[in-house]
């Protein structure tokens, strides 16, 4: 088994923090402000603050000029596990002397206006929209108005676009980390196939998974899991946020998942699927397209292609199938950024969406990026006949002619050992 890559070092943090200066100079910029949400925000949580601080999340970082940033916290909480660390000898970021609790508009703002950052422009990370969950962006409103306040004539420039085109693109040491996590992912995927069986329960699944992301140090806040003869959904199991007993499952099913695993807060996704016994034929054929949506995507996620090409090539053999889908075919990881929907079909196809009064299709966004080598990608191709689906992919990273593939697995339909 491959041991965790060591620590992320200081020189991965200098080139961070001068990544920020960077982009501080090129949208003139006299100060930059990196809204972090809370801790276990998950699955997609805006966790940039993590970026620059290698730190427990829930912060907001604040650069000026060239100066070491500032780190807002939420409660002395943080403080104490700083503390913790340093007597430990853990490798830390960030000094006792840039750690501040204070994580609201008006403690920033009032520091960033005694500064003279009135009437400058203030770049804001955490004001665009960040899907799959932040559609009106990650700062609450309060914070943003509290800063407006005590920097009245401050301009608040929204800069999210620029980060994403420069952190997009990965360093050596966060590819080791995205290799473990993808080794996790892998195990995790294998650990779902190994416990689908008929009787056990949707819950026993989960359990079994995230408990084998833990056992190798890793990370992960939620499983989306649905399973059935036929499935349509996709999400977390019902009886996670409803009350009613975990699914048993039976010979005939389908597995349906996306598994979170994360190592060093970089994260990769795994859609791992399982077939006990023998599935509805439809089932199959879903299969084998969500199969060529894939390869396409990974002959397609190359130095010279940009994300709209990618989107249409891997919706190429589910248009030729006449299938639709329910979630997106691809998206970028760490960050999330550009989503493929594509142009195919979606649930709006099924005659139960006619009780439904308006049922909207999510636009692709971000066709145009030009794809750099180490931008990474989560792949999760999905196809439905009727009402029987089949989702599978993994994570792959632009390479220079081709996808590199981080893990197989889940890339294929498994079978269950029945």
């Amino acid at each position: 088994m491959p041991m965790p890559p060591s620590s992320l070092s200081l020189l991965e943090r200098d080139r961070r923090w001068q990544l920020a200066r960077e982009l501080m100079a090129a949208e003139r910029l006299e100060a930059l402000i990196v809204y972090g949400d809370r801790e276990a925000a998950a699955p997609a949580g805006f966790a940039q603050d993590c970026y620059f601080t290698n730190d427990r999340p829930g912060s907001m970082v604040v650069f000026v000029g060239d100066e070491t940033p500032r780190v807002y916290t939420f409660a002395s909480l943080m403080v104490a596990d700083h503390m913790q660390a340093a007597l430990r000898g853990d490798l830390q970021w960030i000094t006792p002397e840039q750690l501040f609790i204070g994580k609201t508009g008006r403690d920033v703002g009032a520091w960033l206006a005694s500064r003279g950052m009135n009437g400058t422009r203030i770049g804001v990370i955490g004001l665009e929209p960040y899907p799959p969950f932040y559609f009106d962006g990650a700062m609450p409103a309060r914070t943003l108005q509290d800063l407006a306040q005590a920097m009245p004539d401050a301009a608040f420039i929204p800069v999210f676009r620029p980060f994403f085109q420069r952190a997009s693109i990965k360093s050596d040491e966060e590819i080791a980390l995205l290799r473990y996590a993808a080794h996790i992912g892998e195990a995790m995927s294998e650990t779902l196939r190994a416990t689908a069986k008929p009787g056990v329960s949707e819950a026993d699944l989960v359990a079994a998974v995230t408990a084998t992301c833990f056992s190798m140090g890793g990370y992960t806040a939620e499983i989306l899991l649905g399973s059935g003869p036929e499935y349509i959904g996709w999400g977390p199991a019902a009886w996670q946020y409803r009350a009613q007993a975990p699914r048993i499952l039976r010979e005939g099913d389908l597995v349906l998942s996306e598994i979170f695993a994360l190592y060093g807060m970089m994260e990769t996704q795994h859609q791992a699927a399982v077939a006990i016994g023998e599935v509805h034929p439809d089932i199959l054929r879903a299969a084998d397209v969500a199969r060529a949506s894939y390869e396409a995507g990974v002959q397609s996620l190359r130095v010279g292609s940009t994300f709209g090409d990618v989107v249409d090539a891997m919706e190429e053999p589910l248009l030729a199938a006449g299938g639709w889908h329910v979630h997106p075919l691809i998206h970028s990881l760490n960050p999330y950024g550009p989503v493929g929907f594509g142009t195919a079909p979606g649930i709006e196809s099924l005659p139960e969406a006619a009780r439904y009064p308006d049922i909207k299709r999510l636009p692709t966004v971000g066709r145009e990026l030009p794809l750099q080598e180490g931008m990474c990608f989560a792949f999760e191709p999905n196809c439905a006949f009727g009402r029987h689906m089949a989702n599978i992919g993994g994570t792959v990273l632009v390479g220079p002619t081709a996808g590199i593939e981080l893990n197989e697995n889940s890339t294929w339909l498994m079978r269950a050992d029945t």
